[in-house]
């Protein structure tokens, strides 16, 4: 691992009164100089046709399985629906009987061309209950400490001994480059399995620690005997020169509005995102993130995530959690927060800033910003430079010339991967616009009975990792190449195609106040 220099290295040295860590095996008792050991460290685990990237595991921290997604693919040139991975793939072994297709979408691409995809479920190995196993090996390949289990349950219920709050085991034929509507002529497929678990329900009672002679980590899933993945780890000592564990996410204003005390429509914003670990260090320089360049290389120490383009992500489905896609949002005012009606054109994407409501269509205003710009992300791919150009942490903000007076919130969402632990964060500020008086937001639905703020299911903690709701509406408008983005679409989505969702997402009331008007949108037929 590359050493830097953090900072508030300095006094975060000064504080703690050294560096490293100390344990004592015999005892299990362990000493955190720097980073603390209050919260125990989840690990993210992520195999691809079998293999992972290796790991660099830190201190001698707790840990606990927090995500882990096994993917299968077979690549194809004819349409021959999941056929080739039941046929010949790692998941071949796998009881199949009973898979169907449930869904299929049609997708535009940027270059004018479509994806089709098409999902199955109802396959035994989808069905029935899973848990998995996860040892440290040591250089001889045998075990040694004690294993992790991870009971993932059934498909059709969340049980009391489940450990994880997410569990999603689906399979899907992409077919890219279709021509139309029901024409993939000449299209490429690929055919996937995917196995996906995460969110740790009980961590602290689930944390152990790797052995210190451990030199790598064996999966191994029930409903594949005799099938293994493993991952090669590395185990270094905490420094003064590394970040900690864990990860906040911050919004502060870099200006005053111009009055004083309100901004006023047409006036621009300024904010600064700035990104620490769990000890409260700075990640970045102040006024400096990485290059978009820099995270393609896998060359970002701090293990700030930016858009990853490699992966195909689908709402509910697929790979969602890991879509990396670093968003900041300014919307309001707050008691005029409803699901907008607009659909952006991707090409708004490449602009200043990106209207996902207006004040006009939706009665509210919604504007936002991709950290890099969208214009580096995408046009690097014909001008290289522009993937080296400098990321600055200000947050630029136009509010519109019609945008009515009240609060405003800010947000932003983030996602760090680092030394095996990835966490989903952000962070919302609120703004006055026009006006002195703040403005109240009145919820419409209660989400609280499944999503408390003291659960592991909290919005906190889960998803994006904000617990503002407020925060939901302005990043969540149809997109023109993601029309299922938008916020109801999305929750209902979600819920509908969630066979551990109880009462069912028939039962309105569970969720809605008061009775919705109109039929729901992005329920399954």
């Amino acid at each position: 691992m590359r050493q830097f220099q953090l900072f508030g290295v300095a006094v975060a040295c000064a504080v703690a009164g050294g560096c490293g860590a100390s344990d004592d095996e015999a005892t299990g008792s362990t000493s955190q100089a720097i980073h603390g050991a209050a919260e125990p460290v989840g690990l993210s685990l992520r195999f691809v046709n079998g293999q992972a990237a290796p790991l660099t595991l830190l201190g001698r921290f707790a840990r606990y399985p927090q995500e882990i997604d096994l993917s299968e693919t077979v690549a194809s040139t004819t349409d021959d629906g999941i056929a080739p991975l039941i046929q010949s793939s790692g998941f071949s072994a796998l009881d199949w009987s009973g898979v169907t297709q449930v869904e299929e979408l049609w997708i535009p691409s940027l270059d004018g061309t479509l994806t089709r995809e098409r999902y199955f479920r109802g396959a035994n190995w989808m069905e029935q209950p899973s848990q998995f196993e996860l040892v440290a090996l040591s250089a001889s390949g045998a075990a040694v400490g004690q294993p992790w289990v991870t009971q993932a349950g059934r498909d059709d219920r969340l049980d009391g001994g489940d450990d994880t709050f997410v569990r999603r085991f689906v399979a899907r034929q992409s077919a890219f480059g279709c021509s139309s509507v029901g024409n993939c002529a000449g299209a490429s497929f690929v055919a996937e399995g995917l196995v996906q678990v995460r969110d740790a329900l009980d961590p602290e009672h689930e944390a152990r620690r790797v052995p210190s002679n451990a030199v790598a980590l064996r999966l191994t899933w029930n409903r594949l005997p005799g099938v293994s993945y493993e991952v090669s780890i590395a185990q270094q000592p905490t420094s003064c020169t590394q970040p900690s564990y864990g990860f906040q996410v911050s919004l502060e204003p870099a200006g005053a509005p111009a009055n004083g005390h309100y901004y006023a429509p047409g006036e621009q914003v300024s904010l600064r995102v700035t990104f620490r670990d769990g000890q409260g260090t700075r990640l970045h320089p102040e006024g400096q993130l990485p290059t978009y360049g820099e995270f393609v290389a896998g060359q970002v120490d701090s293990g700030l995530r930016y858009l990853d383009l490699s992966l195909q992500t689908r709402l509910f489905y697929a790979l969602k959690h890991r879509e990396s896609n670093l968003l900041a949002v300014l919307s309001g005012p707050t008691n005029k927060l409803k699901t907008p009606t607009t659909v952006v054109d991707p090409n708004a994407f490449f602009g200043p800033q990106v209207p996902f409501a207006t004040t006009a269509v939706d009665g509210y205003t919604a504007v936002g910003v991709t950290v890099p710009p969208a214009a580096i992300i995408f046009g690097g791919f014909t001008d290289p430079a522009l993937w080296s150009l400098p990321v600055s942490d200000l947050l630029n903000f136009t509010i519109p010339a019609d945008a009515e007076a009240g609060t405003y919130v800010a947000a932003i969402k983030a996602r760090r991967d680092y030394a095996g632990e990835a966490l989903n964060r952000g962070a919302t500020l609120e703004l006055q616009v026009g006006q002195a008086q703040p403005s109240a937001y009145t919820p419409k639905t209660a989400c609280s009975a499944c999503h408390s703020a003291q659960e592991k299911t909290s919005f906190s903690q889960i998803l994006h990792g904000i617990g503002d709701r407020r925060a939901c509406f302005g990043c969540h408008a149809s997109l023109g190449i993601e029309l299922d983005n938008v916020l109801d679409v999305r929750v209902h989505a979600i819920h509908d195609r969630s066979h551990r969702f109880e009462p069912g997402i028939e039962q309105c009331s569970t969720c809605h106040l008061t009775p919705p008007s109109g039929p729901a949108r992005g329920v399954l037929p």
